[in-house]
């Protein structure tokens, strides 16, 4: 019970730093978003009596993140894709999510907290492979290097 109490907070601490406030979400009840996120790829890791709820994904890119190129529009973009030069690249992600309702069930824009890693494994045609990455909080958004810019969904 210590340990899952003290890894609780630690978690907290971390995902306070990592969120940028640049999207809005709209209020929803925490279980309908908890439905959403488990709708696309998301589990429960746990839930804690005030009703905060922590969720994660690890995997290829899913639904849960949409991406663009330039000023294109955001869509989802596929786990695995070729590029123009015939590089090959796999897209993953791996997400923390802490979610805080308010006392009335209500899930608020300030109430999420959390981070999306996009991780971008690109292999030339020669085999030798690179690893570039993008992080964001859930109302946030980042570029890569390549100019790929993704979002939570």
């Amino acid at each position: 019970m210590i340990k899952t109490i003290a890894a609780l907070f630690v978690l907290t601490v971390f995902l306070a730093g990592c969120v940028s406030s640049s999207v809005s979400r709209p209020d929803v009840s925490i279980d309908a978003e908890v439905a959403r996120l488990k709708q696309q790829g998301f589990r429960q890791v746990t839930r804690t009596s005030d009703g905060t709820r922590i969720l994660r994904y690890s995997g290829r890119i899913s639904s849960a993140v949409e991406c663009r190129t330039g000023s294109n529009s955001f869509a989802r973009i596929p786990s695995r894709q070729r590029t123009a030069d015939g590089q090959t690249q796999t897209i993953t992600l791996d997400a923390y999510l802490q979610l805080s309702p308010g006392s009335d069930g209500i899930l608020r824009n300030s109430g999420r907290d959390g981070i999306y890693i996009v991780t971008i494994k690109t292999r030339e045609r020669g085999g030798s492979t690179s690893l570039t990455g993008i992080k964001f909080g859930p109302r946030g958004q980042a570029t890569s290097r390549s100019g790929l810019t993704c979002r939570a969904a």
